[in-house]
């Protein structure tokens, strides 16, 4: 559903639900002046809307935390 680098670029936003993720996406965007991340959050808003609840309650965005990033570089 969601690719690695959306993941990602959510996780900076609330995701506590789909909607308060568009609205927190939409909400900062007005202060951004980098237009690829400008366009990559108005990606994210549209696949957004067009995701269910349910799916997105479905998210694992605990997946790439940074921790677990640290531990398998310790490993190797």
């Amino acid at each position: 559903m969601f690719t690695v680098e959306e993941i990602t670029l959510l996780r900076a936003f609330d995701t506590s639900t789909r909607r308060t993720a568009i609205l927190s996406l939409m909400n900062e965007m007005g202060m951004m002046q980098d237009d690829e991340l400008i366009a990559q959050c108005m990606s994210m808003v549209k696949k957004l809307e067009n995701t269910t609840d349910t799916d997105f309650a479905g998210v694992d965005f605990t997946v790439y935390d940074d921790e677990d990033i640290d531990e398998e570089a310790d490993h190797e």
